[in-house]
């Protein structure tokens, strides 16, 4: 009995630590001097979160190959709403993978990569290209986003308003007793 305690609470450390282990291979670059440009150019992109092949599954990435995910300040939930940038058709940087982060718009980004996987001269390339992409196209993804948070929560609110009036339709079509 011991034993297979023993055994499955290995198995359950082991597991956690890869879960939580995940992002030990990320290395934050944001700091670089090579990437001073896209740090002055981002500080003035009204958001707190920048992704870019940042998925778990290869099925997701090939989804998203040509759309950068920008979520405001403030955002919470397991899903977040975030505005989309689509990239343009000639878009080279597939192997680019990485997450930009900041608490606060006045902050600094802190620039999330794997670098076992993304060689810096791809980084490089990839973020300078991108950079005013996503300074020129964040407003209207995030002004997009909100739109359609609105949309949602205002078709949200009808159908609410319409169950409840059908409830008292219901209701009062029973004749008195």
């Amino acid at each position: 009995m011991l034993i297979v305690m023993v055994v499955a609470m290995g198995g359950g450390i082991f597991v956690a630590l890869k879960l939580l282990g995940s992002d030990s291979s990320k290395t934050d670059v944001g700091d670089l001097e090579a990437l001073a440009s896209v740090q002055a150019q981002w500080r003035a992109v009204d958001a707190c979160r920048i992704q870019y092949n940042h998925w778990p599954r290869s099925h997701h990435r090939q989804m998203h190959r040509r759309t950068v995910f920008i979520t405001p300040c403030g955002a919470s939930g397991i899903a977040p709403s975030s505005g989309k940038v689509k990239l343009p058709e000639s878009w080279a940087h597939d192997a680019l993978a990485f997450e930009a982060e900041r608490s606060s718009v006045t902050d600094d980004w802190s620039i999330l990569v794997n670098s076992e996987a993304v060689p810096f001269p791809v980084l490089l390339a990839g973020l300078s290209e991108l950079a005013p992409i996503v300074v020129r196209e964040a407003p209207g993804a995030m002004a997009q986003m909100r739109a359609d948070e609105a949309e949602g929560n205002a078709k949200y609110e009808e159908g609410l308003r319409q169950r409840e009036q059908q409830r008292q339709q219901n209701q009062n079509s029973y004749p008195s007793r």
